[in-house]
This record gives C-alpha cells, structure tokens and sequence, in this order.
C-alpha cells in the first residue's frame, strides 16, 4: 500500500462512527517545525552534479483546529496550519561559487483523523493520519537578490502521519502532545528572471516540500 492511502483508511474510519456524535471541540497547537527540501533537482541543463544539497530550515509554528469526537474514541477534525517561511541553499558545479537561495512560503489546511488508546480515565494514546491542501510559494535568487527566480504559486495535495498522548485535565480541557510528517509535495520556483550565460529562461529550483511537528495541544470541549 502507498503511504498515502493509509491517511485515507484512517479518515474512512473515522467517519464510519460518525452516526454515534460525543462532541464538539477547539484545538490549539503549538509546534516546532522542520522543513526539508527532498529530491532537490538540477536548476539548470548546463550543470553537471550538485555540490551542496539544500538544508533543513528550523522554526516555530501553530495551528488551530475545529473537530468532532465520537463513539469508538475517534475523532475528526478540520485544522489550518498558519504560514511558514523557510530558505534552503544549494551549490551546483560547474558554477560552485553561484549560491542558489530558494525562498518558500506554505501553508495547510487539512483533515485528520485520530484514533485514541485510553490508557486509564485521564491517560491515552493516539494514531493519527490527515490529507489536504497545502498552498505553496515558492521563488528565490542566486547569488544575490538581483538574479531572481520568478514566485511560482501552486496548491498541491498533502499528506500526515502522526503519534500522541493526551492528559484530560478535566470534562472540557485536554492537554497533549506528539509528533507527525507532513508532506507537501513537488514545488519548483518561476523561470530565471536574470540573463544566463545563453540569455535563455530555462534555470528554476526544484524539490520536494516535507515537514515535522513536535507539538504540544490544548483541546476545549463545547
């Protein structure tokens, strides 16, 4: 099985139970955020190997969340993860002294489904697994900001996989807290908006978008 069709078991089943309703919630995440730069690819046909593969970009995010808890110890929710920026560098030979800087802007919203393992009455744990839409800009520069890569806007189908634990501090507030992979795809920047050494518009930067959360969560009960 791919696995990207494992977050669509888990949200079929989730609304399998969704005739048995427990209740309404608001979630909170706080969360650090790794992004990674995968499968980067060759920003141009007339160079011959990369030098230096992008890096990891490290920062801190949020999301909020709408969901509905049922029978079973599923839930489902609705969740917008707010905007990230991140920066990767990569070096290509034979031009090993142009820095490539590729500049990206995304941002979710998705679906996710939890199933809970109540350990006891306050403990459990949780597998979770989501699919939406993540929005992506993506442009850049090499070398410096006068040779610009053109901004490139694309919506591309994203997937999660997550693990948890939750403390239910009371009949309304929970706590938590966990861990999950995002992907977001292929992304690649406009066409090259300088003069190459061809005068031609055939350079871009190109890669695959993932990200981890290491997160803590607040959910209130309606």
């Amino acid at each position: 099985m791919k696995k990207s069709g494992l977050p669509l078991l888990l949200l079929a089943a989730a609304f399998s139970n969704v005739s048995h309703a427990e209740g309404l919630y608001g979630s909170v995440k706080i969360q650090s955020v790794q992004q990674d730069l995968g499968s980067a690819l060759l920003t141009s046909p007339r160079v011959n190997n990369r030098v230096a593969s992008p890096g990891t970009h490290k920062d801190v995010g949020g999301s909020v969340a709408l969901g509905y808890g049922f029978k079973g110890d599923w839930r489902l929710e609705a969740e917008y993860s707010i905007k990230q920026d991140s920066e990767f560098k990569s070096r290509w030979a034979p031009f090993n002294a142009n820095v490539n800087n590729m500049q990206v802007s995304s941002k979710r919203l998705m679906l996710n489904g939890y199933k809970d393992f109540p350990l006891n009455d306050y403990l459990s744990l949780y597998a979770m697994a989501g699919v939406g839409v993540a929005h992506v800009n993506s442009e850049g520069y090499q070398t410096n900001p006068s040779r610009r890569f053109a901004n490139n806007g694309q919506n591309n189908f994203a997937y999660a996989l997550g693990v948890g634990a939750d403390l239910k501090l009371n009949q309304q507030i929970t706590v938590g807290t966990g861990y999950r992979y995002v992907d977001m795809g292929d992304i690649e920047t406009g066409y090259n908006t300088f003069a190459n050494r061809i005068n031609a518009r055939d350079e871009q930067l190109k890669g695959k978008l993932r990200e981890q959360n290491l997160y803590v969560e607040a959910r209130m009960a309606f």
